[in-house]
């Protein structure tokens, strides 16, 4: 018993003093969050969400942290239910460099496939497409 106790307390000193000796993580070592639906790409991410009736996509680094965008624009598609053909947008950049965001409205429910495709200006062949389970 009288070892155990020992055990004990001498763990608990050596946590303290591991615990002391630790320094604090800056804050380029934080991780993010992403808003929206996390999407990973390469050695970065994106973040896909609907923000006042519209798209935004979002672009991060590895780290979670906004970017800004290396796409010049993207294009959103996805089924809806009121009619046969699909819906389609293009996310154009917003007024925030890490945003690329839609000025149509996206009709609910919000429970759909969605196809993007990011484009680069000056890269014809260049592209990046994602298909997403999209649900908010």
């Amino acid at each position: 018993m009288r070892n155990l106790l020992l055990a004990a307390l001498f763990g608990l000193v050596f946590a303290a003093t591991c615990r002391a000796d630790a320094t604090p993580p800056s804050k380029d070592d934080e991780v993010g969050t992403i808003s929206g639906i996390a999407i990973a790409r390469g050695d970065g991410w994106l973040g896909i969400e609907i923000k006042g009736g519209s798209f935004a996509l979002t672009f991060y680094n590895a780290k979670k942290k906004p970017v800004p965008a290396d796409a010049t624009s993207a294009v959103a598609r996805w089924s809806v239910h009121y009619q046969p053909n699909e819906e389609r947008t293009e996310l154009v950049p917003s007024g925030d460099p890490a945003v690329l965001s839609s000025p149509y409205s996206v009709k609910p429910p919000h429970a759909f496939i969605l196809h993007l495709i990011l484009l680069f200006e000056g890269k014809p062949d260049a592209s990046e497409a994602y298909t997403v389970n999209f649900s908010e």
